[in-house]
């Protein structure tokens, strides 16, 4: 047990990547299962279904894949109903739907100390195909669900096909978006964060009756159990719980799954550092508990080693960042700004030094045609002015909790994509409850200047209502802003298609959400030519 903390201190001081964790953890004689807390339990019983949070993948690579769920009889009660008992889960991985064919099988052991949740992590797969999974527990089976491994490192890909969605707020509405995804058969979905929201219960908004409401008994989350409480919510929509078995999730987080706009160490309250490192913590643990990712990932007390690197093919290259842990606190008091000097400070960070020079050596190695920025804010500026809700305003007024806010640090990543020669930059990125399709270019007053890039900004599953098909002040919008090419502001997701030769998004909308079951549309599609940076109307 000593050698296992040991060896997780190591990583998280380290940041070694997964090729090094691999060899660590043979060398080193870890399970993979990896039994946490003890000895082998006896078996517990189960007495009735425990897999009400449904299951899901995650973190792919080339040869597997995380498989996860969480043991929850009772999942709103603090204990999801479990007893303090340890349960063995069997689980099976079979090439066919049927499970007909299985090619891994083994047991688990789902203990308290982490919700009784069960992270199997798969190795020695093919490359580039469909697998399909489930769980055993007591008399128990889950739901069958589908993974897939990422292609060879090295190999020619045709083509990927991925949406990327978050901010789910669960009052918000329905989660018809997730059900949509799910029936897109896709490689994998990027999570940009907001997985859940801390916020206490209310019956109403702006005294309009809420689609749904959590239960009454839900306050602001402060504590594990608090926290744990949300994700089980969360967690038993169908809808959601659809998408997850559909495809493997690659996750992130941001703001919400601690605190509205947190930073580093600091909350908007100012709240002394060392009680909101306790919440963190508590945040962090129910994160992990309740999501697809490798034990690389396990947080350590308030820190989580969240950013990291998925390789398609000679495809692409994803870089997951984290735009939380290691930013400067928010400039001049946050909000909607103008003339906030302190925000192109060049010593301001969203990412921090090492993560930084992490993404710079990962762009100057790699070779893939599309080199991707998968992360949670928006990265082009943006002049909000046309919104009634933000101040009167001289100049352009930015989102000082976005990339606006550190304005030094957007153009050292601007800068490593050009000496990096990297020549399709995309970025994905949401937070602000709208689509936003933009040219990234090379200097924002001038919409002549080089494009460099392109960013995708997607919208809401459900955080902020119904929406609307087209913005307040739309057309002030375009014209201060230049290089957006599109906003839409209906909830749903973006779906991705990438060949060699092009980049196609899919703005994948639902009219409204407050009524559950209605179509997913396309609402508008662009493409992105290789070599030529630039949207293009599809």
């Amino acid at each position: 047990m000593t050698d296992l903390f040991v060896f997780r201190n190591v990583l998280l001081r380290n940041a070694i990547d997964r090729r090094s964790l691999l060899k660590s953890a043979a060398a080193g004689g870890l399970l993979t299962t990896w039994p946490l807390l003890g000895a082998a339990p006896a078996r517990a019983q189960v007495k009735s279904n425990p897999f009400t949070l449904g299951i899901a993948s995650g973190d792919p690579a080339p040869d597997g894949f995380v498989i996860w769920t969480r043991l929850a009889p009772e999942p709103l009660e603090a204990r999801g109903g479990m007893a303090e008992a340890p349960v063995e889960v069997t689980w099976q991985v079979a090439t066919d739907p049927a499970m007909a064919q299985v090619v891994r099988d083994g047991t688990a052991v789902a203990r308290i100390e982490v919700a009784h949740s069960v992270h199997v992590e798969l190795a020695g797969l093919d490359p580039g195909r469909d697998y399909f999974y489930r769980f055993r527990a007591g008399d128990a089976e889950s739901t069958v669900g589908r993974a897939r491994t990422l292609p060879a490192p090295g190999s020619s890909v045709a083509e990927l096909r991925f949406a990327a969605a978050g901010c789910q707020a669960w009052e918000g509405g329905y989660y018809t978006a997730w059900r949509g995804i799910a029936d897109d058969h896709l490689d994998f979905v990027f999570h940009y964060g907001d997985y859940i929201y801390e916020r206490p219960y209310v019956g109403s908004f702006r005294g309009q009756a809420l689609p749904r409401t959590l239960p009454q008994d839900f306050p602001t989350c402060f504590t594990l159990t608090d926290y744990r409480r949300r994700y089980a919510l969360y967690k038993t929509d169908p809808d959601l719980q659809a998408a997850h078995a559909s495809c493997p999730f690659v996750v992130s987080f941001d703001d919400h799954e601690v605190a509205d706009n947190w930073a580093a160490t600091t909350d908007p309250k100012d709240t002394p550092a060392e009680a909101f490192l306790v919440r963190r913590a508590a945040a962090f643990q129910a994160w992990y508990e309740h999501m697809p990712v490798r034990r690389a990932v396990m947080p350590y007390g308030p820190d989580v080693l969240a950013y990291r690197r998925f390789s398609v093919g000679t495809l692409a290259d994803v870089a997951v960042l984290d735009t939380r842990q290691y930013r400067s606190k928010q400039a001049c008091g946050d909000g909607f700004k103008a003339h906030c000097a302190e925000a192109d400070d060049a010593a301001r960070t969203m990412m921090g030094a090492r993560q930084e020079a992490w993404l710079a050596e990962g762009l100057r190695t790699g070779s893939a045609t599309w080199r991707v920025l998968a992360q949670q804010v928006l990265f082009a500026h943006f002049d909000w002015r046309a919104y009634p809700w933000v101040p009167d305003a001289d100049g352009p007024a930015v989102d000082l909790d976005a990339w606006d806010g550190a304005s030094a640090a957007r153009d050292r990543i601007m800068a490593m994509w050009r000496d990096a020669k990297a020549q399709n930059p995309v970025v994905l990125s949401g937070d602000v409850h709208r689509g936003l399709a933009l040219d990234l270019r090379a200097d924002w007053r001038d919409p002549a200047s080089p494009c460099l890039g392109v960013e995708f900004l997607g919208t809401s599953i459900s955080s902020g209502g119904d929406g609307n098909a087209e913005s307040t002040n739309v057309q002030k919008l375009y014209a201060e802003n230049p290089h957006l090419k599109y906003i839409n502001e209906l909830r749903g997701y973006h779906r991705h298609t990438v060949t060699p030769r092009q980049w196609r998004a899919d703005f994948r909308v639902v009219e409204r959400i407050s009524t559950p079951g209605l179509p997913v549309t396309t609402a508008k599609s662009f493409v992105v030519e290789a070599g030529r940076p630039g949207l293009v109307d599809a």
